[in-house]
């Protein structure tokens, strides 16, 4: 074994690094004396690994000829970057397995180990001598730097051999190989760019070795640094005289490539999602327009439902205020001539038949108002079951004899604040269509009760009043199994007179529609075609905010005068029902003045105040209504005594009257008896007090 202390012949290095290269020169010194050459096998051996013999011209200044003539046509410069390109990547790769190999034969893991042995194998493989400069810092990470020289360089010789001289310089292989074995040895990738050249006629060939990113920064560090710069021109910038392998170049532009697909493909993402988004949001959009739409043409369309039904009640109202005023005039009449002739006349029965007949009328007016939401009620907290059920019994009587009625009540329902005959009006209403559905065929009827909260989207078609309660409510529902309707019939099915039945009225859904409108309740309705219909009439149940109809207010007490007696002033605009009270009233004794609207019955009672004891005043008129003349009287003669006559119910007239109330009110057609106990009461209070008429 040589002496250790032998002195360092294949490289230069730092004397810190002395030892360690000592000890590579040695390994690599019995490395490649164990050498064989035999030509009849074309092989030379060195320690057992073949290796190869390469003429140094060929690998430099004859490749680069080569080059240059295959590129003729080409940019010079083009054609020196191939070349370079070619052999740096080529020697690059032979460094990297050459420093792989002799670290396994070295077991050794420390970097600067397995650096050691590449300077040392180039001066025995031939390539160059090395020189590594103090000012370098061999680390394994970002901060390696590597500044050395290579005497005796085989490139660099190759031209000054043949006496020619290079713009740029020739070294690119030992660079190549000598970056590729660092970088084996300390695992971070590596680049040597060759700074000065003796083929440029420099003093020496020198080399900058750096990490890829950090090389140009290097090479402006050198040339800044150089004392010698200022003289070479092309060495003050990089770009001017040193090439850069593009190898790493391109691995930079491959991975800078990446980096930017990647954040290409990123932004295509975040994009594509905020699209995505905005999509989504546009279709919620466009989705929530067409539902905002719907609904409105919805909305329109209840609208449009509510105005035709206000209309028709106002119109059935008016009808029924008018047919009411005739029917005053034809059972006075009747009233009158039946008292006249007595029962052993001829025509006496003739006469109760037209009685009978008018009280029928008045009857059907009641149903008008009732539709029109003018009907009478009296509210009381009622069982809706047991309302029902109280009507079991009668079903057998209105219900088809092919029916089978069914019933699924409900119990410990809430009260609900109802006028108990009008509530039965309307489920009997609902019962006898569900039989006439059926059309005497066989089929079914099942009445229900329970609580459920209003839904106006959840059935095909409805009636819900606007402003009735959102909360809880009781339910009557009615379903049969017969013919249904469609679209067209659901849409007048509530109609007054519209029928689809060969005998009948029309007025019964009519007038279940506004005992229901009163009560501040709805009517949901679901039918088709052959499917059948299922009616749910909804009630406020008690506590909610149901509307309680108002009633008159109570009449003021007549101020403790004396007795009053005196005429009654008639003011009413139908001629035939003024002329008929009258004369009842002149039958009876009582004096009678006339007036046949407003203004005259104010004329005439500021003239005759002091005759008059009592007013009996309509309530629509021309010109004046009663409301305005009943305030004109008072403040004549706040005293004044006043029975209001109407042919709407007295529930529907109270608003009207709440700062003045009257007396009393009388609903047309009334009674004859009625009308005269009234007029009786005011004008004869002691007969009331005596039991009289």
């Amino acid at each position: 074994m040589k002496d250790p202390k032998a002195p360092l012949k294949t490289v230069d290095v730092p004397p810190a690094l002395g030892p360690i290269f000592l000890r590579a020169q040695e390994y690599v010194a019995r490395y490649f004396s164990d050498r064989v050459e035999n030509p009849e096998h074309s092989l030379i051996s060195i320690s057992g690994e073949r290796y190869i013999l390469v003429r140094a011209a060929s690998m430099s200044i004859e490749f680069h000829d080569l080059v240059l003539s295959l590129y003729r046509d080409h940019d010079p410069d083009e054609a020196r970057s191939v070349a370079n390109n070619l052999l740096f990547d080529l020697a690059h790769a032979i460094g990297k397995a050459d420093a792989k190999a002799f670290g396994a034969r070295m077991g050794v893991t420390d970097p600067i180990e397995r650096l050691s042995a590449g300077p040392v194998h180039f001066s025995f493989s031939g390539w160059a001598f090395v020189r590594i400069l103090p000012e370098s810092a061999p680390t394994a990470d970002e901060n390696f730097f590597l500044l050395y020289e290579h005497p005796f360089s085989f490139e660099s010789d190759a031209w000054v051999r043949r006496g020619r001289r290079s713009d740029h310089p020739v070294c690119i292989v030992n660079a190549g190989y000598s970056s590729g074995w660092c970088e084996e040895s300390f695992g971070v990738p590596l680049v040597a760019a060759e700074v000065e050249c003796l083929a440029k006629g420099d003093s020496r060939c020198r080399f900058v070795m750096a990490p890829p990113g950090r090389i140009e920064g290097r090479l402006a560090e050198y040339f800044r640094g150089d004392p010698a710069g200022a003289a070479r021109p092309w060495m003050r910038s990089p770009a001017a005289g040193v090439t850069v392998p593009e190898f790493f170049q391109r691995k930079r532009m491959e991975e800078d490539l990446r980096r930017s697909h990647a954040e290409l493909e990123l932004r295509v993402r975040e994009r594509t999602e905020e699209l995505a988004g905005a999509n989504a949001a546009l279709r919620e959009e466009i989705a929530e327009r067409e539902r905002g739409e719907a609904e409105r043409w919805r909305l329109e369309a209840r609208m449009l439902e509510a105005q035709k039904l206000e209309s028709l009640g106002v119109l059935a109202g008016g009808i029924a205020h008018d047919f009411n005023n005739l029917l005053v005039g034809v059972l006075g009449n009747v009233g009158i001539a039946l008292k006249s002739l007595g029962p052993e006349s001829p025509a006496y029965e003739s006469l109760e038949q037209i009685g009978l007949a008018a009280t029928r009328a008045a009857d059907l007016t009641r149903q008008i108002l009732a539709y029109s939401g003018r009907g009478r009620f009296r509210l009381e907290r009622v069982d809706a079951t047991g309302l029902v059920e109280e009507m079991a019994r009668l079903l057998s009587t209105v219900v088809s004899k092919k029916a089978s009625v069914r019933l699924e009540l409900s119990r410990d329902l809430p009260a609900i604040e109802a006028d108990a005959t009008q509530f039965r009006q309307v489920v009997m209403n609902l019962i006898t269509n569900a039989s006439d559905a059926l059309r005497d065929a066989p089929g079914e009827i099942v009445v229900r009760t329970g609580v459920a909260k209003p839904d106006r989207d959840g059935l095909s078609h409805s009636f819900l009043e606007e402003g009735a309660v959102a909360g809880p409510c009781v339910y009557v529902e009615v379903e049969d199994t017969g013919c249904g309707m469609d679209e067209a019939t659901r849409a007048r099915m509530f109609e007054p007179f519209y029928t689809t039945r060969f005998a009948g009225r029309g007025l019964g859904l009519s007038a279940a529609l506004g005992i229901v409108r009163a009560h501040r309740g709805g009517i949901a309705v679901s039918s088709a075609p052959g499917q059948g219909t299922t009616v749910r009439v909804l009630f406020p149940a008690a506590g909610t905010a149901a509307a309680t109809p108002s009633a008159v207010p109570a009449a003021s007490p007549p101020p403790p005068a004396v007795r009053r007696t005196g005429a009654v002033l008639i003011v009413e605009d139908d001629d035939g029902g003024r002329l008929v009270v009258a004369r009842i009233l002149s039958d009876a004794g009582y004096p009678v003045l006339l007036a046949r609207d407003g203004l005259e019955a104010i004329r005439v009672y500021r003239e005759r105040k002091a005759e008059i004891g009592l007013v009996l005043l309509d309530v629509t008129m021309p010109r004046l209504g009663g409301a305005e003349t009943l305030e004109e009287l008072r403040r004549i003669d706040p005293a004044v005594r006043v029975i209001l006559m109407s042919g709407y119910d007295e529930e529907d007239v109270a608003g009207r009257f709440a700062s003045a109330p009257p007396l009393g009110f009388l609903r047309k057609p009334y009674p004859i008896e009625e009308m005269l106990g009234r007029v009786g009461d005011v004008l004869e209070p002691e007969r009331k007090g005596n039991g009289g008429g």
